[in-house]
């Protein structure tokens, strides 16, 4: 059994109860009838406001540090611009990408486990602080639901949906900070970022979706 699998049954176990009474969520669509499957999508999640450019799409000011998935029409090599650095990246059909901006300025291209269900939502976990790993944990469930997420990194879980939960990150047992209330879509994602140093951390949520 997979790491994965396991944590979900853990989960599922601990959020059984609480489904009956999940209809304040609504579906969404960002994983469900996107426009070309054979197209790449890429976003920017960065640990501060920045500008951006991903392959042809220019935005001017990311006051979240996240921006929508830009649809790569072409796969293969593209650039990315934050602030005045720019890189090259190769990008797959079919694939879903964060490029991550770190608070030390470190850059990583994350590709993301994606996987569309009609029953999940997709939760993608960014540590954007300075610590080595944190997880992020399901008080309602008692159970961590993304474990070990390395300094500028990001890992990805599929919660059954429709569903609004609290979150915790923790550092072992120690909760760093805490996001009350997100709402989990049906087909749709919430991105959650850690972001601070020093002792001073804050958690925010922004929903998954395409760039206009």
């Amino acid at each position: 059994m997979t790491k994965n699998s396991s944590l979900l049954i853990a989960l599922c176990a601990g959020l059984c109860g609480l489904y009956a009474t999940a209809g304040l969520a609504q579906d969404g669509g960002l994983y469900e009838d996107v426009p070309d499957p054979s197209a790449s999508f890429v976003r920017v999640v960065a640990a501060a406001p920045t500008n951006a450019v991903i392959d042809t799409k220019t935005f001017n000011q990311l006051d979240s540090g996240i921006s929508g998935y830009v649809v790569v029409a072409k796969p293969g090599e593209i650039k990315l611009v934050t602030g005045v650095d720019d890189a090259t990246v190769n990008v797959e059909a079919g694939k879903y990408y964060s490029y991550v901006v770190g608070a030390d300025g470190t850059k990583t291209l994350v590709p993301e486990d994606i996987t569309s269900n009609p029953a999940q939502a997709v939760i993608s976990f960014f540590n954007l602080s300075d610590l080595a790993k944190v997880d992020l944990y399901v008080p309602a469930a008692k159970a961590v639901a993304v474990p070990g997420v390395a300094m500028n990194s990001a890992a990805n879980v599929a919660l059954k949906a429709p569903l609004t939960l609290d979150f915790e990150v923790r550092d072992g047992d120690k909760v760093l900070a805490s996001l009350p209330a997100v709402d989990l879509k049906r087909r749709g994602g919430v991105a959650i970022v850690l972001r601070g140093t020093a002792g001073n951390y804050t958690v925010a949520s922004s929903d998954s979706a395409l760039a206009n």
